[in-house]
């Protein structure tokens, strides 16, 4: 490994938890203001951006295990805010999706996260931004392919 490899290896190995932490804060005051655990943030993130997923997929893009998902989405259940539903092809199969009152609450996460995200980005020089976009989808793809199929994002590309 060349000393120019180790020496952004050990900036990422800085970086990550900072970014991890960071922008797990980005939508935290709507979080704490709905009793939500950032476990939870995800899962209703998740399924607003990808829409009903099979319960394995859910846990395997959040890298939960399944009971770890299955207690996180029970209480989730209980709050109204994601409903199951069994595969009309295969009983075993069971979709996740948000309902009505989940789409809200993921909308208002959104829109706290957003606006973070939108005071952080008006740090980068705009001739900077499609790099700066491109280089992280590349970092999360490639982070994602052990965890399997990554929901297709909503955003065209350019």
């Amino acid at each position: 490994m060349s000393r120019r490899i180790g020496f952004y290896l050990e900036k990422l190995e800085w970086l990550g938890p900072i970014l991890v932490r960071g922008l797990g804060l980005l939508s935290s005051a709507e979080a704490l203001e709905q009793s939500f655990s950032f476990s939870q943030v995800m899962v209703l993130q998740t399924l607003h951006r990808a829409g009903p997923m099979k319960m394995t997929e859910l846990a395997r893009f959040l890298g939960l295990s399944k009971p770890n998902a299955t207690g996180l989405v029970d209480r989730l259940v209980r709050r109204s805010l994601v409903r199951r539903k069994r595969s009309d092809e295969d009983r075993r199969v069971i979709f996740v999706a948000l309902t009505p009152g989940g789409r809200r609450a993921a909308e208002r996460l959104a829109v706290t996260s957003r606006e973070g995200l939108t005071a952080l980005m008006k740090r980068i020089p705009a001739k900077d931004l499609d790099a700066f976009i491109a280089t992280l989808e590349q970092l999360a793809l490639g982070l994602a392919e052990s965890a399997g199929p990554v929901p297709r994002s909503p955003v065209p590309r350019r």
